[in-house]
């Protein structure tokens, strides 16, 4: 068009030219179509934004901004990311989400106070690797995990107003007197012995099983030292054990059947088997006389078969041991004339007739037995366990059916007085 040939037409297309060029300057004044500059710009990260005014706007008239319920100011600042490795001084502590750890509950019912979601966090499990080793329960602010960590005491005073420390993860454990057990089985064994049989058929019972010549068994107890054979674990037992004893504890070798080595468990039976002797054992028996032999045949051991005041003994006799093991333990030498009872040092003993001797008395004869010089010491203790318990020194039954049905149950299993007549001192040796 500006090519036109008329100039006329030249003229207005000009003049439209530089109107238009007035119009756009105008509107490029006054910002319309500017850009911004980079130095009228700001830094997003510092930018406040107020949303008070377009609340306000909205806002009918005669109300204030400090009427509505959502009226805050929101400011959006720039994240502040701070390093989370731990302060090598501080502890090293473990946040635990608040839905993992509940409150406990008391023993009167009633809750504890619950702390809201703003509040911190307390691990208190002593067992925890987060337990302080001073005995208080670190705080960790849930919110803020570089805040300084916080003591807590968690000691509370119990019944008897004595001070003990409880978990607040868990109920604590209720004070007083231990669990009290009815009846124990006690035994030493070798490493080559299989004691398993225990647990497994005899599962009413509570089996205490020392490992006597292995310091690492995991599966069993274990002894100073593999000496005096069965007496050394019949000793740990009384001592370790004094104030856990069972209503009925019963002391025994590890040979559950077989001849000729179960040859000494009773009743008579065609595989000697201890787990019957065990099973048939009258309780009641037991708890009326305190101490009961678990073996009734009298050979060996009975009428008399030690005689400590005699002049002179041969190498090797018992009493040599037997007399130092007494004056030792009554600092005299007023010996029995005789000693005989059953063997073979296999017995049922109650919680009573235990601690009718303290303790010390059994740490006495510990003492002996690590300290002595005898070779046979067991076969020592043997002839002096039933005086340990009360018995007189001749410990002889007159009957050896009596016996038998004192001791077990002659109604159950065939051990009947029929089977006692063809029996009755078969195994006399």
């Amino acid at each position: 068009m500006l090519n036109g040939n008329r100039p006329g037409q030249k003229k207005a297309a000009t003049i439209a030219i530089l109107v238009l060029l007035v119009i756009w300057f105008l509107k490029f004044y006054t910002g319309g179509y500017l850009l911004p500059n980079r130095g009228d710009t700001e830094k997003w990260q510092e930018k406040k934004i107020d949303i008070t005014d377009s609340i306000n706007e909205s806002v009918p008239d005669g109300k204030k901004e400090n009427d509505l319920e959502s009226g805050p100011v929101v400011e959006v600042e720039d994240p502040v990311v701070e390093d989370d490795t731990p302060d090598p001084g501080s502890e090293d502590l473990m946040l635990v989400p608040d839905d993992e750890n509940p409150t406990p509950v008391p023993d009167d019912g009633n809750p504890t106070d619950v702390p809201d979601s703003k509040a911190s966090t307390t691990v208190s499990d002593s067992n925890s690797p987060t337990h302080s080793p001073d005995g208080e329960t670190p705080v960790v602010n849930s919110k803020d995990p570089t805040a300084e960590v916080e003591k807590v005491p968690t000691k509370t005073k119990t019944d008897e107003g004595k001070s003990a420390t409880q978990s607040t993860a868990t109920e604590p454990k209720p004070t007083g007197e231990k669990e009290k057990h009815e009846k124990t089985i006690i035994m030493g064994k070798t490493w080559k012995e299989d004691a398993t049989w225990v647990k497994e058929k005899l599962p009413a019972w509570r089996p205490i099983i020392y490992a006597v010549d292995s310091r690492t068994d995991k599966d069993y107890l274990h002894v100073l030292v593999n000496k005096g054979k069965e007496s050394m674990p019949y000793l740990t037992y009384l001592i370790d054990f004094y104030d856990d004893l069972s209503d009925v504890n019963v002391f025994i070798h590890a040979h559950e059947d077989g001849y000729p080595r179960a040859w000494h468990n009773e009743p008579s039976s065609a595989d000697y088997s201890a787990v019957q002797m065990i099973n048939l054992l009258r309780l009641d028996n037991v708890r009326e006389k305190g101490y009961v032999n678990l073996r009734c045949n009298p050979n060996p051991g009975c009428p008399a078969e030690l005689h400590p005041q005699g002049a002179t003994f041969d190498k090797g006799s018992i009493e040599i041991g037997w007399k130092k093991l007494w004056g030792h333990m009554y600092g005299n030498d007023e010996y029995p004339e005789s000693v005989g009872v059953a063997c073979c040092a296999q017995f049922a003993v109650t919680r009573e007739k235990i601690h009718e001797r303290p303790k010390d008395y059994y740490e006495k004869l510990m003492d002996w037995l690590l300290t002595t010089d005898e070779e046979d010491a067991g076969r020592v203790f043997e002839y002096f366990w039933h005086m340990v318990f009360g018995m007189p020194a001749a410990h002889c039954g007159k009957n050896y059916h009596s016996c038998i049905c004192e001791t077990y149950d002659c109604t159950v299993g065939g051990v009947g007085r029929r089977s006692l007549d063809k029996l009755a001192m078969k195994r006399i040796i």
